[in-house]
């Protein structure tokens, strides 16, 4: 499924949990990698959703969020999933995290503007304690980097992982 570019990328997750930093390690690839004839999107990267992200989504016209789920098949993909208008769940502004149908209903009612919004989720098999990752994640993580527009990286490039 096309994404059309992204003004702003929000990837998230646990780093030190395996697998679960996927959307994190898509992010920081996506920041680095943007090619240089396209406006590279603003990324944000962070362990959890928190409300005061609301501002910057509320500025962007298109943004898309980037975590781990956890995958039950090992050849599981990425899931793209479109968020529509009426995905916007009610969350008090006192929560301490958010989904990210609750942060566009927040920049909706806060300051009035509601992005077009993605979700790409990436498969994660191992959320035990430690930095590295699947091979199988690995994989779904250079394919979300290229659909954002990014490189895959390169065959022996050195990068967190291998185990799985």
């Amino acid at each position: 499924m096309p994404l059309p570019p992204a003004e702003l990328v929000i990837g998230y997750g646990n780093t030190l949990r395996s697998d679960d930093g996927a959307g994190v390690i898509v992010a920081t690839r996506v920041a680095e990698q943007s090619p240089e004839w396209r406006k590279a999107p603003e990324v944000i990267v962070t362990q959890q959703l928190t409300p005061d992200l609301a501002e910057s989504i509320a500025s962007a016209a298109q943004v898309v969020f980037v975590d781990a789920y956890a995958a039950d098949q090992r050849d599981a993909g990425l899931r793209i999933e479109r968020l529509s208008s009426g995905d916007t769940q009610a969350a008090s502004a006192l929560d301490h995290h958010a989904d990210p149908a609750a942060l566009l209903g927040l920049a909706d009612r806060v300051f009035g503007k509601r992005p077009d919004a993605w979700v790409i989720g990436i498969p994660a098999f191992s959320f035990g304690i430690g930095e590295s990752v699947s091979l199988a994640t690995l994989r779904c993580i250079d394919e979300a980097v290229a659909l954002l527009g990014g490189r895959a990286a390169e065959p022996g490039t050195p990068s967190k992982g291998g185990a799985g």
